[in-house]
Order: C-alpha cells, then structure tokens, then sequence
C-alpha cells in the first residue's frame, strides 16, 4: 500500500545491475520488457526509481552506464514492420525502449593497458572481432550508410576475411576460424550490422544491402571511425589533407596536431640558454605535460 519498502529497492537495483551486466556480456539488448518481467515482476511501477539506482550504482561500481540504443531506421524496416510502426504511432517521440552499457571512464583512461578485451573465450578472440566488425562499420558509414552485398563482399576479399574469420577462440588448434558467414550472422544478430533484403529485386546482386545496426552506431561513433581511418590511412600521424576529409564526411570534431618541444619555446638566444642554466638549481616543480584527453582508437 506504500510502495515498495528500502530494502527491497535496494534488491531490485542489485538485480537489475546484474541482469544488465549479463546481457552486455553476451552483447544483449537490456530491454525495457525484459527488466519489468525478469527484475521487477510485480513491482513494474517502481522501473523509474529502480532504473535511476541502478544507473547510479553502475557509474560508481563499473564505470558503466546504461544508454538507449537509437531506433531502427524506417527505412530499413519491412512491409509488415511499417504497418505495425504506423498503428502504434502517436504524438511522442518513438524510442526503442532498449539499453545498453558504454563506459564512462575519462577518456585518457581508455587504453587497452586499462580496458584490455573481454576474455569471453579469449582475449586474441575478442580482439579480431571487435576489429573486424570496427572496420565493417567504418566502411559502410563511409561508403554513405548503405554499401551492396557485392561490395562487401570485395571489400572482405581485401581483407582476407572472403572465406574464414578468426573464432572466438583463434587459440584452439581445432577451430581456429570460422566461416564468415557465421561470423556476419552474429554481428547482425548483435545489431552491428543490418541486412536489408530487396524482394522487388530479386535475384538482383544489389537486391542485399548492408547498414550499420543500432549497437553500431553507439560503440563505433563517428569519432571512433575517424580514429580508425588516421591509423589506416595517416598512419597515426597528422595530416592536414586527411582531416579536412574526415571533417567534411564525419563532422567529427578537427584534431590538431601535437605541438613539439621545440615548437613551445620561443627562438632561442644566448640570454635565454644562461637564464635556463641558472634556473637548474631552482627546486621549485616545473609545470607538467599537457594532460588533454586522446580519442579511443
């Protein structure tokens, strides 16, 4: 008659933050349905307080949080799907009433020294996948946000990914790779990818399209890309001409390039080498490094 009692919040914010924890681990959508029948049960009322304590204990505990994934582009969606998109409209905002957990960690933290891959099966495992479907995403957003499945597909051979890809656990002497057809079911399972079937076409090697899913777009944002094309391309050092580029089709944010020593001091002269041999002896502590964040790569 009172709500639920302190205590028993207290159990439903443990709970959902581990059921959070699990659906992230297997790349899940935490789902708005799914908290209501598998953590609150009876309880569907108090979702707002629960959801926030649980936001909160993650932020504090993991250096998580958890974010809505965009909703799916209308687009993209099926004849069947835009029929029940459309009955179900109204005058709000569509959302998609999913979740997931992206990390909150200051920037300068995220390496791989202190975020090393998860070790689902492996780390080397891990590693190659979150780089392979990392490029994936990179080209098609490049590419205008829908590249052909025979494109793709040259763009695999490239890669050496036509026929096989690394296994979750490249480790094992039994199966190191997998088929990469199994390898692009699971990224469009996980939502990092879309495939889009023409039925009009059929037949057609352009009736398949390829997009990037909604997990895509939040774990491989623009910036992500960006960064990704400076170390393909840039070969992690600056250059001007690439950035102009990457500006005019990401919109990302222009990064300039790191002053050197020599270029923070002024020209030098004979007074100022004898004043710097005369400050020697000073104790008093020199100013440190700039401490500006990096991009993740």
């Amino acid at each position: 008659m009172h709500g639920v009692e302190r205590g028993e919040t207290s159990q439903l914010i443990k709970k959902l933050v581990r059921y959070a924890l699990a659906c992230e681990y297997s790349r899940t959508p935490i789902r708005r349905d799914g908290i209501k029948e598998r953590v609150l049960g009876i309880h569907g009322r108090e979702f707002k307080k629960v959801f926030a304590g649980a936001q909160k204990q993650l932020r504090a505990t993991f250096g998580m949080e958890m974010v809505e994934l965009p909703t799916k582009d209308r687009n993209l969606l099926t004849v069947e799907q835009k029929r029940k998109a459309t009955k179900s409209q109204s005058q709000k905002e569509p959302t998609s009433n999913s979740y997931m957990l992206v990390s909150v960690l200051p920037e300068c933290l995220r390496v791989p020294d202190i975020i090393a891959p998860s070790k689902v099966q492996s780390a080397d495992g891990e590693a190659a996948y979150i780089g392979i479907y990392t490029m994936l995403i990179a080209i098609i957003t490049l590419s205008g946000g829908e590249l052909s499945d025979p494109r793709l597909r040259r763009y695999l051979t490239r890669l050496n990914a036509a026929e096989n890809m690394p296994s979750s656990n490249p480790n094992n002497e039994n199966a190191p790779s997998e088929k990469t057809e199994l390898v692009l079911q699971r990224m469009t399972k996980q939502g990092y990818l879309v495939r889009v079937a023409d039925n009009k076409n059929a037949g057609d090697d352009d009736a398949i399209t390829w997009h990037v899913g909604p997990r895509g777009k939040v774990e491989v944002d623009n910036e992500a890309i960006a960064a990704v094309v400076r170390e393909v391309y840039g070969g992690g050092r600056p250059n001007e001409d690439l950035e102009r580029k990457l500006q005019a089709s990401l919109k990302v944010k222009e990064r300039k390039p790191p002053r050197s020593a020599a270029a923070d001091r002024a020209p030098a002269t004979i007074q100022e080498d004898e004043e710097e041999e005369d400050a020697e002896g000073n104790d008093e502590p020199e100013p440190g490094p700039s401490t500006r964040r990096g991009r993740r790569g």
